[in-house]
Order: C-alpha cells, then sequence, then structure tokens
C-alpha cells in the first residue's frame, strides 16, 4: 500500500507500508535511509521520534484488500451530540 504521511509541521512524505498491526506499522520513505516505525496511542499515530502524524491517503495497490486495514487505521466512532459519525 502506497501512503501519504503528514506530520503536524505541514511536511508530507510519500510512504510504501512494509508490515502492520492494529498499533504498530513499519513503512519506507524514499527521503529515509531506514524503514520508520508507527504506533497508535490514544487513536492518534506517532514516529518512533514521538512526532504526531496523520495518514492523508491510503493507496491500495491493485488487487489488494485493505478494508480491514483501513478500519483498523482509522475506526469510526460516534461523536456524541453531532449525530454523525466521523472516520
Amino acid at each position: 500500500m502506497l501512503m501519504t504521511i503528514r506530520y503536524q509541521d505541514g511536511l508530507r512524505i510519500e510512504a510504501v507500508l512494509l508490515a502492520a498491526g492494529r498499533d504498530r506499522m513499519r513503512v519506507a520513505a524514499g527521503a529515509e535511509r531506514d524503514t520508520i516505525e508507527l504506533h497508535k496511542v490514544d487513536g492518534c499515530w506517532f514516529t518512533e521520534e514521538g512526532d504526531e502524524i496523520e495518514f492523508e491517503a491510503l493507496i491500495p495497490l491493485a488487487g489488494t484488500d485493505v478494508s480491514s486495514f483501513c478500519a483498523a487505521v482509522y475506526p469510526l466512532k460516534s461523536v456524541a451530540g453531532n449525530g454523525f459519525m466521523t472516520a
């Protein structure tokens, strides 16, 4: 899976997903020599250095079912008082 990762300072990088679990991911980014490990804490994703990141785009490779993966990364949750579901 290809992805675009956005740091809180606005920096965007493109990466390739190498491995993923419910709370951890390992990605390879063209700008980095080593792979990047990402981990989830309280619904937010962070780098090894503690930088909070967001996934701007998750692009599956042809023929790959990623529906369960996307639900694990951004589970739907009900927001009290708003009357709609958010991702």
